[in-house]
């Protein structure tokens, strides 16, 4: 049978594969065009099946922001060469839009999003399994992500310059997007939570008792030989310094380490006339 231009053009349209392939694969199922899509797709599974185990180093953060809100989502890949393919940042393009528009909650990772919807009616995992089989030629996964949409605030999104990691920073309060502070304040926050991967929680009061707990164990082990009626309060000292590590409140801010997150966003509300307050955030990175 004869193979038409016309047959080539519509089987790259349906596949999104070269011409080329097409072509090769219309050949060999001799014109029957639903049966070139299945084989296609039969290839694609199988080297979909190959690439799955490979480690994913490298990958992009992506962001969409709007009048209430912002997304980030990491998308991991093997090399940064597909990293920067286009195929690969359409997806994650596509995909903070998405989830900026009908996020399935506040945040989680790549697991909660293999069923995920996008824009042309195909989940995340479908997408993800055409890259990964017929374009990509890589493996690839959705990693964590998060969206946040105040009903009373703003939301600030700081991206580092090399698109592998990016803060996300909520400030609640009434009208503080006419406060040009505000803005600043979102932003050196989003700059302190991207550089600072052991952050945990906002509050010390959100770390989990058992975590302290294990903790203060490892620093009186550290003390045991000091002096007896030391012991406890060079312990509490050291667990107290440890715990700044893991509560952004409690953190020394990065442009003014004399000074806590919680004491200049406080400053910054009373500078600027804005009852602000650090509400949320979330910390989307390629790697730690």
């Amino acid at each position: 049978m004869e193979i038409t231009a016309k047959m080539v053009a519509e089987l790259r349209k349906r596949s999104g594969l070269p011409m080329m392939k097409c072509k090769k694969a219309l050949v060999e199922a001799n014109g029957d065009m639903e049966r070139a899509i299945e084989n296609l797709r039969k290839a694609g599974e199988k080297q979909i099946s190959k690439l799955k185990g490979r480690e994913m180093n490298d990958g992009l953060v992506f962001t969409a922001a709007g009048d209430r809100g912002s997304a980030a989502v990491a998308v991991l890949c093997e090399t940064d060469f597909v990293a920067r393919a286009e195929g690969f940042v359409a997806f994650g393009e596509a995909l903070a839009k998405q989830l900026l528009a009908n996020a399935p909650g506040e945040r989680g990772n790549g697991d909660d999003l293999t069923n995920f919807k996008m824009p042309d009616g195909r989940t995340v995992g479908e997408q993800l399994d055409e890259l990964v089989g017929s374009k990509i030629r890589e493996n690839m996964k959705v990693g964590d992500w998060a969206m946040f949409q105040p009903d009373n605030g703003v939301v600030a999104t700081y991206m580092h310059h090399n698109k592998k990691i990016a803060g996300l920073v909520e400030l609640s309060g009434s009208d503080l997007s006419g406060h040009d502070g505000v803005g600043e304040l979102g932003n050196d926050l989003g700059m302190q939570i991207a550089f600072q991967a052991g952050l945990k929680v906002l509050r010390r009061d959100q770390l989990d008792d058992a975590f302290i707990a294990k903790e203060r164990e490892i620093f009186v082990a550290q003390a045991e030989n000091m002096p007896e009626d030391k012991r406890e309060k060079i312990a509490e000292g050291k667990l107290n310094k440890a715990l700044k590590e893991y509560v952004l409140l409690d953190q020394p801010f990065i442009k003014n380490d004399k000074v806590s997150v919680e004491k200049h966003v406080a400053d910054v509300g009373k500078n600027t006339g804005a009852e602000v307050a650090l509400t949320r955030f979330a910390r989307i990175a390629v790697g730690a």
